[in-house]
């Protein structure tokens, strides 16, 4: 049946029609919905490209590997990695005592074996190595005997199968400056995460060493694996533990790469040669005063040869094709 007019119609003069023109109709109703069809259009756009499957190879390389800062590619999309922020106080209420027993080869055996390959990868776990790393002669310099301590929480017992973590470090008296190294530093992950608990480890490891040693800087030794190409793999998460308690790299090297993945299985994968790394930091205001000590810095070696005694000698006055007196046997 035809549908009753409209009081408006009546209103409008003859000749002209109620409805209104297209033009002004679809634009009266783009306005009305105030771009809602676009909008849905464009969630459903957004909701399809989030449905599309990531290559899982693909997605597990981004994952694991990721440049330098400095070696960021902006085609690639990836951002600049964070600042790490340094700690004022641990996060965890850690203690550390002294690994005393007969042989602590078998104490440091059974405790690595509880470590996450990742960790176990970025830091010694052989004691073999581990001994054989403490002994290096270094020129112009006393080396002390390797210290263990075991790092467990409050009213935790400090053995190989109930510690949170372990440091091996060692006195290190030279010319240049007095330092302690540390050759091996881990955490066991529990209740928390080994990346959770690492700093606040790190935090106490630099405050028992400050307190307890004349040194003026302590330094760690990090594993690492390099290719062909030079570039050098790292534990990003390691590095950051150590950042946040303001440790920076003692070598100047601009081809870093970090990685998520442990360097074991990058050299496996990727054949990579193993090396290491040194994290440095320097004795800072809000570390421990250094006990009281009568060990100072090493006197400077003294170059041989009468030349060296002689206060108007000097390397440029040997004769042409011989070296100076004093440096050939330096």
């Amino acid at each position: 049946p035809p549908s009753p007019p409209s009081p408006h119609a009546a209103a409008l003069p003859a000749g002209r029609s109620s409805s209104p023109p297209p033009a002004a109709d679809s634009a009266c109703a783009s306005s009305e919905l105030g771009g809602g069809a676009e909008d849905g259009f464009r969630e459903l756009q957004l909701s399809a490209v989030k449905s599309v499957p990531t290559s899982p190879k693909r997605q597990q390389s981004s994952q694991e590997d990721s440049d330098d800062e400095d070696m960021l590619e902006k085609s690639s999309g990836s951002t600049r990695r964070m600042p790490a922020i340094p700690l004022e106080a641990p996060d965890y209420d850690l203690g550390l005592s002294p690994l005393v027993a007969e042989d602590p080869r078998k104490a440091f055996e059974r405790y690595v074996q509880r470590l996450d390959e990742r960790l176990s990868s970025s830091t010694e776990v052989v004691w073999e190595q581990l001994v054989a790393k403490s002994r290096e002669c270094m020129q112009g310099a006393h080396i002390g005997k390797l210290e263990f301590w075991w790092i467990h929480g409050p009213g935790k017992q400090a053995t190989p199968e109930n510690a949170d973590g372990l440091v091996c470090f060692q006195f290190v008296q030279s010319c240049a400056a007095n330092f302690a190294r540390v050759l091996h530093l881990s955490v066991v992950s529990g209740e928390e995460t080994w990346q959770e608990l690492m700093p606040s480890a790190i935090f106490e490891v630099r405050k028992l060493v400050f307190g307890t040693l004349p040194v003026d800087s302590l330094r760690a030794v990090v594993l690492s694996a390099v290719d062909d190409n030079g570039k050098i793999y790292v534990d990003g998460d390691v590095e950051v533990a150590f950042e946040k308690c303001r440790f920076r790299w003692f070598q100047l090297t601009q081809s870093l790469r970090r990685t998520r993945s442990s360097v074991l299985a990058l050299q496996k994968r990727k054949k990579l040669a193993s090396r290491f790394l040194v994290l440095n930091a320097y004795r800072a205001k809000g570390d421990p005063e250094p006990p009281r000590s009568d060990i100072r810095r090493m006197t400077p070696l003294l170059l041989k040869g009468n030349a060296s005694a002689s206060p108007s000698a000097s390397p440029s006055s040997a004769p042409s094709g011989e070296s100076a007196s004093g440096f050939a046997s330096f």
